[in-house]
């Protein structure tokens, strides 16, 4: 079956039986990284500053993600967002910011960390009217199921879960989102870490929804080659 894993941070060659991803930098010291992973119809990357590392950020950082990303087209940007439960929120909208509007600029789409915050995000988003990323991957969600409802659609957000996370009503929240945005995740750091939680998602995935593994693994395959086709069209 065709797995895809829509979030990691796999800076070397993922699993085997993994047929896409996406991997995610944290930091500028990851930047080159996952550009240089990034050399195939298949693994795809993302690159930015997450709200857990902004005491790594150096002036300037601004201008170098934007030259990275002028000089690698399918580079998207990620893994960026807000997060309640880490200091300095002020800081961490205003790197968010920056980074989304770069992302919509370059007509790039992002890959978003959102902890407890789903509310200063719309705002962001609501804010910028037209001007937004082409898509939005927002990343293991444990919000609400009107959230997806409400926002899927649009601010074409696609939603990417994992079956280790400790949501309690993740069923729930799966069945409110539209087939067609449905992802799986692992958010490994390490390939040999990378199928278990695709595998286990897809499971949990299938049993929420009642279809087969099979045409769950294939809706999400045709969902994550929908996504990336911002970046990379693949026939």
């Amino acid at each position: 079956m065709k797995y895809s894993d829509a979030h990691c941070h796999i800076t070397k060659i993922p699993a085997p039986d993994i047929a896409c991803c996406i991997c995610n930098a944290t930091n500028e010291s990851d930047w080159d990284k996952i550009i240089e992973n990034t050399n195939s119809e298949t693994i795809f990357g993302a690159i930015g500053i997450h709200p857990w590392h902004l005491d790594s950020i150096k002036p300037g950082w601004e201008s170098r993600l934007y030259a990275k990303l002028i000089q690698n087209p399918t580079m998207m940007v990620g893994e960026i967002g807000l997060d309640k439960y880490k200091p300095d929120m002020p800081q961490q909208i205003q790197i968010f910011t920056t980074q989304i509007k770069i992302a919509s600029e370059l007509r790039r789409p992002i890959s978003l960390h959102c902890v407890g915050a789903w509310d200063k995000v719309m705002h962001i988003l609501k804010a910028m009217g037209h001007n937004l990323p082409p898509a939005i991957l927002a990343h293991g969600l444990n919000e609400n199921a009107q959230i997806i409802t409400q926002t899927a659609e649009k601010y074409n957000i696609y939603f990417s879960y994992s079956a280790h996370n400790s949501t309690p009503n993740l069923p729930d929240i799966i069945r409110a989102t539209p087939n067609s945005r449905i992802l799986t995740e692992s958010d490994a750091f390490e390939p040999d870490c990378e199928m278990k939680p695709v595998i286990d998602s897809v499971k949990i995935i299938s049993e929420s929804l009642d279809i087969s593994c099979n045409d769950t693994t294939e809706q999400i395959y045709e969902n994550f080659q929908r996504m990336v086709s911002y970046v990379r069209p693949i026939e």
